[in-house]
């Protein structure tokens, strides 16, 4: 039977790179909302194509990552690829630790937790951000395909939440931002699997929300629409922006940058007495009935 305490499990320690120092380029040192805390962010590579006129790929959870480092914590930034990882850290304002770390593997996404954890002294904040997409309807969903996305888009998430909650149990505070898709709480018609595990993510973030509230733990999610982030771009075409744009009122894809400001605040003590939440972004799509634009 398993228990919440994780810290006894006798786990492989995954490749982690170097670490930058706590200056911003420049050598000015960060302050602000996050001074002081560490925080982990699953899922923290980039993979796809650039912006146009950017060199940087930005994934919404290096975005997130970045935005959190920027405002002065220390991040330690979990990936499947290494490199991914590193090329994060080596774009943070401060201090910063990659990691690599499978989320489809359950041993490997602990041991990741326990390496960031014990990284700078325990975590304050962690952020689940990794997540796979997937293309099957009803009628040919695959077994396959179902497992893999339960085990990435779901287990991982709750099992890394499960490492890092000692932790902060232990220190009375701690905060949990799970990101989500507003395919979570509407269908797109196009992936069973990844409409009900982005659901059950949610339902994730409401047990830890309300299982310890009362013990200094908030836990709430951003739910993402139209993101203009490298792996959509990788997913369905740099060039299929504009068509993307056409179902969002505000007429644009989102950027990850504006992803990561929900996550930040979600994150930080503004949000004190929110938990449980689901912050949607998405540009009005969720509010919208969908009628012709004038």
């Amino acid at each position: 039977m398993p228990t919440e305490d994780t810290h006894d499990l006798d786990l492989p320690l995954p490749r982690a790179a170097c670490f930058r120092g706590s200056c911003a380029p420049g050598g000015t040192t960060m302050t602000g909302r996050f001074s002081g805390r560490i925080a982990y962010v699953l899922g923290g590579g980039s993979d796809g194509p650039a912006r146009s006129g950017e060199s940087l790929p930005m994934g919404n959870g290096r975005a997130i990552a970045m935005r959190l480092s920027a405002e002065g914590a220390t991040v330690v930034v979990g990936d499947k690829i290494l490199e991914r990882a590193q090329t994060t850290v080596d774009h943070l304002a401060g201090s910063g630790l990659a990691v690599e770390v499978d989320a489809a593997d359950a041993a490997s996404c602990a041991a990741a937790v326990a390496v960031a954890a014990d990284f700078a002294g325990g975590l304050d904040i962690v952020v689940c951000n990794v997540g796979v997409s997937g293309r099957e309807p009803l009628k040919v969903q695959s077994l396959d395909d179902w497992g893999f996305a339960s085990d990435v888009n779901v287990r991982s998430h709750w099992l890394t939440a499960q490492a890092a909650l000692p932790g902060m149990l232990d220190n009375g505070r701690g905060a949990f931002v799970f990101v989500g898709s507003t395919a979570g709480i509407l269908s797109s018609r196009r992936s069973l699997s990844y409409e009900a595990t982005k659901a059950a993510q949610l339902a994730v973030m409401r047990h830890v929300a309300v299982r310890y509230a009362d013990r200094g733990i908030r836990s709430n999610a951003v739910v993402l629409g139209n993101i203009d982030s490298a792996l959509v771009r990788r997913e369905f075409g740099a060039d299929g922006s504009k068509a993307r744009a056409q179902v969002v009122p505000m007429a644009r894809e989102g950027r990850p940058e504006e992803a990561a400001a929900a996550v930040a605040f979600l994150a930080s003590d503004d949000a004190g007495y929110i938990t449980g939440q689901s912050l949607v972004v998405d540009g009005g799509v969720s509010a919208a009935w969908p009628v012709p634009r004038p």
